[in-house]
């Protein structure tokens, strides 16, 4: 009876070990790899028109921050460039939200 329960609690533990891996490492590694496109040379300093025109209509629109999203099967994409007060590009953040079933977790990948 002990040697189940060992063999089974090393089992759980192994199991527990693979999916923080898988998680924690494996995850964040891929989606930095399978970024959209036109993400990997985001133009700064540029003004606003040309940014635009470089990535398309963004999703959401503020005075200072624009936003990209760019769905998966198993999470979203999202990047976020922010303006000068004179409409040039500054510093732009792509997040990468991963979801697998009741596990939601927020990545971030590149900040610049």
């Amino acid at each position: 009876m002990k040697k189940r329960f060992r063999g089974a609690v090393i089992l759980l533990c192994g199991c527990a070990l693979v999916l923080g891996m898988v998680i924690f490492v494996l995850v964040p590694r891929a989606a930095a790899i399978t970024l959209p496109f036109r993400w990997g040379n985001i133009p700064l300093h540029q003004p606003k028109a040309i940014v635009h025109q470089y990535l398309g209509r963004p999703a959401e629109v503020t005075d200072s921050t624009d936003t990209w999203r760019a769905g998966r099967d198993n999470g979203e994409y999202q990047l976020y460039v922010t303006y000068a007060p004179d409409s040039s590009s500054v510093s732009y953040k792509i997040f990468f939200h991963y979801h697998l079933g009741f596990f939601h977790k927020q990545y971030l990948l590149v900040q610049k």
